[in-house]
């Protein structure tokens, strides 16, 4: 097995130890209030999880076409519009399959999400590894929390269906999670206890937290502010302001979206209304954001 240690960008300008330390510390005091407190399962922190992942997730993805337009040399005003067409007619479909086949929308949105998640540990351990953590995030909290996720899932697709959905994802969860273990043990062999740490972080979320919040542990604590590093440096060729502004301004007109999702959505509770629409943006700005990410990664691999 090749072990490539890497960079991670997101902390790079904070202390090795606040890097090492931070995400296990919140995770725990997070349990610890659950267990002291209580009330992290309520309805009203169910809908702050569901808006803290919006607001962090949203802005990760705001840079997209500027990355596209430099990376595939499309820099000109024909190039982004082409790039921006690809981008919502990605995004419209994705709204379409979720009004036509929810069921589908959500499979579709689970698959993506696991080999989109993965690739924050890609460049640490084997590839297969990495698949099983994104894997365990995505498939844990049906195991440790199922009627919760049934529910979710029941709210995301309209019908029983989700919960039918929710049960398969718990069945396939130990596998994943036992390669997570795997996955820990050989990046704490391999001097990457940063790695490490995360995982072991956010599977304990995964176990211990309520869905939702054991989500926002993981998207709004370590993938959001990765990705969003990620994407201030390879744009590093823009002003701050000029960056400043596109982030403002999709940001902006995504929430929009999310507005108009909640709005129109029919017959739902206002509080399943919010995380219904939430999972719903996420899944929609998603699509595009992954299908870059994936191309972006077959021309360097063609290139070498």
């Amino acid at each position: 097995m090749n072990i490539i240690l890497y960079p991670h960008s997101a902390g790079a300008t904070l202390s090795k130890m606040l890097r090492l330390f931070a995400l296990p510390a919140a995770t725990l005091l997070l349990i610890a209030l659950d267990r002291l407190l209580g009330g992290m399962d309520s309805v009203e922190a169910n809908m702050l999880a569901a808006l803290a992942i919006v607001l962090a997730g949203i802005p990760h993805g705001t840079l997209d076409v500027e990355i596209a337009a430099a990376h595939f040399g499309q820099n000109g005003w024909a190039g982004r519009t082409k790039i921006i067409g690809s981008y919502l007619g990605c995004a419209a479909a994705m709204v379409v399959l979720w009004l036509q086949l929810p069921e589908l929308a959500l499979i579709a949105f689970l698959l993506i999400s696991i080999v989109h998640f993965s690739r924050d540990w890609r460049g640490g351990v084997d590839p297969f590894l990495a698949m099983m953590v994104g894997w365990a995030l995505v498939a844990l909290p049906a195991l440790a929390s199922p009627d919760d996720v049934a529910m979710i899932f029941a709210a995301l697709t309209g019908s029983q269906n989700g919960a039918m959905i929710a049960a398969l994802l718990g069945a396939t969860s130990v596998p994943a999670a036992l390669g997570s273990l795997v996955f820990a043990y050989w990046a704490f062999r391999h001097d990457d206890t940063q790695s490490a740490l995360e995982v072991l972080a956010c599977i304990t979320a995964a176990l211990f937290l309520p869905p939702l919040v054991a989500f926002a542990v993981f998207f709004c604590g370590l993938h959001s502010p990765r990705h969003m590093a990620d994407a201030l440096r390879e744009t590093g060729g823009l002003s701050k302001f000029k960056k400043a502004a596109i982030v403002a301004a999709v940001s902006a007109l995504s929430l929009g979206l999310g507005v108009l999702m909640f709005l129109y959505q029919g017959d739902v509770p206002s509080e399943m209304g919010i995380v219904r629409s939430a999972f719903i943006l996420i899944s929609t700005l998603t699509v595009p954001h992954f299908i870059l990410e994936h191309l972006m990664t077959s021309k360097n691999h063609n290139a070498l």
